[in-house]
């Protein structure tokens, strides 16, 4: 909750989240969580409960590793008592005084030894445990939904056949605008009930150079086929079958995918501000001007829109039609 606060739809307000070692991208709103197939900005992961458990054990996050967090639960009565009856007895290793307190691959050079030195079994058995709190956090996660807004009960009213509209003129003239492909090529990526394709465009965003890389989905893409919390991995409840997404996901690096970012649902986006991964825009009326008018340097998917000042207020008046 520290980077999701529920009053500003579950993001943080921030360009980019305060971490354990700094900063990191901009935080996305979770909700809606339970329709996405990618998770995280590059897509690294392909489940809400292995998105939910990365940040506890990721240094510039939480700072934490698996072995503190099963420890966690099992020291706590409540958080205990509620896992077992769901999940079933907690391993030795969680209730032991004689045992670390701390172990995971990832965590400071201290844990990373200790859990070297774990038998294959032993690592297995914490993981199953991790991924519990993983699958715990999902349940939760996948509770929180869009609310309607004012442009879905004009939705409710076109399907009527309604003579009055809840949009005024100018939001109108916005949407009109918004679904014209040929004008404005937003449906490209903002289109479904979601207003996302839930895939990743390069829009000229990627940092290649400097201190601050980021290449977005070529490195989320190698990661994910490599996750052992993945859809097909042992840890996944899901048959093979239902992995369709990774299954037929192709790796390969000549895939141009450098520079590429997760599309973010428009539903709520006047209270997830700063914009894109990295949280450069304050303003939708900045997003709307970038869009308009693209770098021409660089390779990218955008083609400049020529709206006038007055086409892109309209946009952004229907923009707002999608927040509560």
């Amino acid at each position: 909750s520290s980077c999701h606060h529920p009053e500003k739809s579950f993001t943080d307000g921030l360009s980019t989240s305060d971490t354990e070692s700094g900063k990191g991208r901009n935080a996305p709103s979770v909700i809606g969580s339970a329709w996405q197939r990618w998770f995280y900005w590059d897509g690294r992961k392909d489940s809400l409960w292995s998105q939910a458990m990365s940040p506890i054990e990721t240094p510039n996050e939480m700072g934490s590793n698996r072995l503190a967090a099963v420890r966690y639960i099992a020291e706590h009565p409540g958080y205990k008592s509620q896992y077992e009856k769901i999940f079933g007895p907690l391993p030795d290793i969680a209730l032991s005084d004689k045992q670390p307190d701390s172990a995971g691959p990832y965590d400071n050079k201290q844990s990373r030894e200790i859990w070297s030195k774990f038998s294959p079994e032993l690592k297995q058995t914490i993981n199953s445990a991790f991924v519990n709190i993983g699958k715990a956090l999902e349940a939760y996660q996948r509770t929180l939904v869009y609310e309607p807004t004012s442009f879905d009960l004009f939705a409710r009213e076109l399907t009527a056949s309604s003579t009055e509209y809840s949009l005024n003129a100018v939001e109108l003239a916005g949407l009109q605008l918004f679904i014209n492909d040929g004008k404005t090529q937003c449906l490209q990526c903002h289109n479904g009930p979601l207003f996302t394709n839930g895939g990743f465009h390069n829009v000229g965003s990627g940092v290649f150079k400097g201190d601050h890389l980021d290449f977005g989905r070529m490195i989320g893409l190698q990661a994910v086929t490599r996750d052992e919390f993945n859809c097909l991995g042992k840890y996944s409840d899901a048959d093979a079958d239902d992995c369709s997404s990774l299954r037929f996901l192709n790796p390969s690096p000549q895939i141009p995918v450098k520079g590429a970012f997760k599309t973010p649902s428009l539903r709520n986006l006047t209270h997830t501000g700063p914009y894109f991964h990295d949280g450069r825009f304050t303003s939708l009326k900045e997003v709307i001007e970038f869009y308009n008018d693209p770098p021409a340097n660089g390779t990218h998917e955008l083609q400049p829109m020529s709206l006038t000042g007055d086409e892109i207020d309209q946009l952004v008046k229907f923009l707002t039609t999608l927040s509560k």
